[in-house]
C-alpha cells in the first residue's frame, strides 16, 4: 500500500523571474535534499511571466507524493524560504508575507498546514518562524 501525501505550497509573487533566480542559486546545494524539494526548486527555477490576479498574482506549486515527508520539505527548504522572504528584489514577495504548505496524508480525510515567515519582518534581528497547524476541518479525499 502507497503513503500519499497530497502537498502545496503558495505564496505572493507577481512575477516568476526573480523566484526561479533565487531557485536556480539553490539548486546548486539541493544534492542531499529530498526527491520533492529538489523537485520544487526545479519547477520554480523554471518558471517566468506573469502570476495574474487584480491585487497580486500567487505561486501555486503542488504535487501528489509518495511517502512524502512535508515536515522535511518545509524545514530543509528553509535557506529558500529566507532567501525570498528576505530579500529585497523586485518581484520576491515582501517581507511581512508568508509561505503556506498545505497538506494531506493518505487515510487522514483532514488536512494540515505550515505557515513560513518572519517572528517580526520589520527588525533587523528577526527569526524564521515555520508554524503548523492542524488538522484543519477539510481533507481533498474525504468521503
Amino acid at each position: 500500500m502507497g503513503y500519499y501525501v497530497h502537498l502545496h505550497v503558495a505564496f505572493n509573487c507577481d512575477r516568476n523571474e526573480a523566484v526561479a533566480e533565487v531557485a536556480r542559486e539553490h539548486l546548486q546545494w539541493s544534492e542531499g535534499l529530498t526527491r520533492e524539494s529538489q523537485w520544487y526548486l526545479q519547477e520554480l527555477s523554471q518558471r517566468e511571466g506573469k502570476n495574474f490576479g487584480p491585487k497580486g498574482g500567487l505561486l501555486l506549486w503542488g504535487l501528489v507524493g509518495n511517502a512524502t515527508d512535508v515536515e522535511q520539505f518545509v524545514e530543509e527548504l528553509r535557506p529558500f524560504w529566507a532567501d525570498i522572504l528576505g530579500e529585497r528584489r523586485p518581484g520576491l514577495p515582501l517581507s511581512h508575507h508568508r509561505v503556506v504548505v498545505l497538506y494531506e496524508e493518505e487515510q487522514t480525510e483532514a488536512a494540515n498546514a505550515y505557515q513560513i515567515g518572519w517572528d517580526d519582518p520589520y527588525r533587523v534581528d528577526r527569526k524564521l518562524e515555520i508554524r503548523h497547524f492542524g488538522p484543519l476541518p477539510f481533507a481533498w479525499n474525504q468521503m
